[in-house]
């Protein structure tokens, strides 16, 4: 079952995000639910095994409240199977 919610979001953001699905051929419902499963999963990741600093940790969360990008990965593949790979998974 879905959840109805109702959230304010930049609005060029938005222009650019309902752009970037329509290129997709998707849903922004489903490219914004895929963004939100790919953080979740990050995140259980991190908590697993982490070894990066707290110091680290807490200078890519000031990036992040700041609205920068706490740091780019260039490929093709996902954060999460880029970090499998990495671990062997």
């Amino acid at each position: 079952m879905d959840k109805r919610v109702s959230l304010r979001v930049n609005e060029e953001l938005w222009r650019k995000a309902k752009i970037l699905a329509t290129i997709r051929g998707v849903t922004l419902k489903s490219m914004i639910e895929e963004l939100l499963e790919r953080e979740i999963e990050a995140e259980e990741i991190l908590k697993d095994e982490t070894s990066i600093s707290e110091e680290d940790i807490n200078l890519l969360m000031k990036r992040r409240i700041e609205g920068k990008h706490p740091f780019t990965i260039i490929s093709n593949k996902s954060a999460v199977e880029l970090v499998r790979e990495v671990r062997g998974q």
